[in-house]
């Protein structure tokens, strides 16, 4: 495990660097040498990769790593000018796909940017020109961003088709929240995410609150919904009510408005199908024709100091 000490100054060297390098692989070499950590340096694009760490291969230990070392670098660094998890497309360059997650804070300087990333055995910092995420993420990128609202930093948001019927919003659902609680635990940030449906004759109520920290929350709320999500109707449809649930240890859940609530796990724990069957289940049984008729709500977009983007979901905001 690198050191605090090692990590500060790794991380200031190659923030130094990047703002004067010519983004091209001809200085990279003598980058990598004085930095003295072991480094891999790729072209097309031109990219420094430093893994930093090799913690347990277990989600949570994986999680945590980040963390530890995301922290130590806002302290070094300040906020990155962007956070947020790749999804389940892949941008351009040597990268992993690390089943746990695709957590990632990057620190851009001009036309080079410096990115700490979740690797194929633990965070890797990363040196790379600006533009090869920025025109990979516009084009076709996924997963969630965040963009700090200080940094005068904007990127355009990628135009996603929308669900097509139930199956498909099953399994944009089951992809997106699958590795959500491993990514915002890694990242020290929470996800508060109202869906909204239509519902003839009552307009669009809120129906579901997902909430990930440290682990992933559901809630229903049954108010303005068909008979058949009401009560023991929601119940059966797999639904705990919340006086039933025993204490959160975490200290995360206080009690709220909605009577109907699923603690779906922690980092590695969740059952993807499971719980987007569940949010499927229910918003039809509440009355939602059209998979399309659910809504993601705008508030989920600003969490201070962050203004946040979520192209995997494919959903209508309001």
């Amino acid at each position: 495990m690198i050191s605090t000490e090692d990590l500060t100054t790794a991380a200031r060297t190659l923030s130094a660097a990047a703002r004067d390098i010519d983004p091209s692989r001809a200085a990279l070499p003598e980058l990598a040498d004085r930095i003295g950590l072991p480094a891999e340096v790729h072209v097309d694009p031109a990219t420094l990769v430093v893994p930093l760490s090799r913690p347990d291969a277990d989600p949570l230990a994986q999680a945590v790593e980040f963390r530890r070392v995301a922290d130590v670098l806002r302290a070094a660094l300040g906020e990155a000018g962007f956070l947020g998890a790749h999804g389940h497309t892949r941008p351009p360059g040597p990268r992993a796909d690390p089943r746990w997650g695709r957590p990632f804070l990057r620190w851009r300087h001009g036309a080079t940017t410096l990115e700490l990333r979740a690797g194929a055995a633990g965070p890797e910092l990363v040196l790379e020109p600006s533009a090869t995420w920025e025109a990979w993420y516009q084009s076709v990128g996924t997963g969630f961003l965040g963009t700090w609202e200080d940094s005068g930093l904007s990127v355009d948001q990628p135009r996603h088709e929308g669900p097509r019927d139930w199956d498909d919003l099953h399994l944009t659902l089951a992809a997106f929240l699958r590795t959500l609680p491993a990514e915002t635990r890694a990242l020290g940030i929470t996800h508060s995410l109202p869906l909204y449906g239509r519902i003839a004759g009552a307009g669009a109520p809120m129906l579901f609150c997902i909430d990930s920290g440290t682990r992933l929350h559901l809630d229903f709320t049954e108010y303005q919904v068909a008979e058949a999500a009401r009560g023991e109707h929601a119940a059966a449809l797999g639904w705990t009510a919340r006086e039933s649930l025993p204490p959160d240890p975490m200290g995360e859940r206080p009690a709220g408005e909605s009577p109907w609530c699923v603690d779906a796990g922690g980092p590695g724990e969740v059952d993807p199908g499971a719980v987007a069957g569940l949010l499927v289940r229910t918003a039809r049984a509440a009355g939602v024709a059209r998979a399309a008729d659910l809504i993601l709500g705008g508030e989920a977009e600003y969490r201070h100091p962050y203004r946040f983007a979520f192209p995997s979901l494919s959903l209508p905001v309001g």
